[in-house]
C-alpha cells in the first residue's frame, strides 16, 4: 500500500488524474489518497509520501522538486470595475482580498517576487478560507483579489473570468514530494515520484 497525501485542489486537479495513470502502470500497486487543506505529520500519521506545493520548512524531510509552478494576483472583471485596477503595490492596500490558508500559505502576509526583488504584502478581507477551489470560486463571484496557482486559474484567464494583476510579480508555489529518512530507499516510492514528475512536468 502507497499512502499518499496532498491539498484539496491539486489532490483533485492534478493529482488525481496522474495518480489513475500511475495504477494502470503499475497493476499490482495498491495507492491510498488522502486530501488534507492542513499541515500534516507524515510518521505520525503512516503516510508515505506527501505532494505538497509551496516551500517545504520542515529539515528533518525530505524533499523533491517535480514541478515548477507560480502564484498570481487576479480579480474578476466586475470586482476591477467596480473598485479600479491598481497601479501599484502600494494601492493593493486600498482593495478587498479573500485570503487563503492552506498548507503552510500565510493568509495575511504574501510574499511577492518582482523586479525589484521579494516585496510583501499585508492584506484583509470579508472572505478567508482554507480550500484553494472555494477561493478561486469566490473571486468569480467578484468578491476581491486572491494570490493562487498559475495552473488553477489558467483557464479562468484565457477565458477572460479572471484577469491577472501586475503580471511582472508572482509567488513560487512549486511542487514537491515529501517524504521522510526512513522511505528514502523505497522502490514503490521511488517509482511514483519519478512518474508523478514526468506526468507533470508534461502537462506543465
Amino acid at each position: 500500500m502507497l499512502r499518499i497525501c496532498s491539498s484539496s485542489g491539486f489532490g483533485r486537479n492534478r493529482l488525481g488524474p496522474a495518480l489513475s495513470q500511475l495504477a494502470r502502470q503499475y497493476p499490482d500497486l495498491k495507492i491510498q489518497l488522502k486530501l488534507l487543506d492542513r499541515a500534516v505529520d507524515l510518521l505520525g500519521e503512516c503516510f508515505d509520501l506527501d505532494i505538497r506545493v509551496g516551500v517545504v520548512h520542515e529539515p528533518d524531510l525530505i524533499a523533491h522538486r517535480i514541478a515548477s509552478n507560480q502564484r498570481v494576483l487576479c480579480a474578476a472583471p466586475a470586482y476591477l470595475a467596480q473598485r479600479g485596477t491598481p497601479a501599484t503595490l502600494a494601492q493593493l492596500g486600498e482593495h478587498d482580498f479573500i485570503v487563503i490558508r492552506e498548507r503552510e500559505q500565510d493568509g495575511r502576509r504574501w510574499k511577492l517576487q518582482g523586479p525589484h526583488g521579494q516585496e510583501t504584502v499585508k492584506v484583509d478581507g470579508p472572505l478567508s478560507a482554507n480550500n484553494g477551489e472555494i477561493v478561486h470560486q469566490w473571486a468569480l463571484d467578484g468578491h476581491g483579489i486572491i494570490l493562487h496557482s498559475a495552473w488553477d486559474v489558467e483557464n479562468s484567464l484565457a477565458q477572460g473570468k479572471l484577469v491577472r494583476i501586475f503580471p511582472a510579480y508572482q509567488q513560487a508555489a512549486d511542487v514537491w514530494a515529501v517524504i521522510t529518512s526512513r522511505l528514502s530507499n523505497s522502490a514503490k516510492v521511488r517509482a511514483c515520484v519519478q512518474f508523478l514528475q514526468q506526468w507533470l512536468q508534461a502537462r506543465a
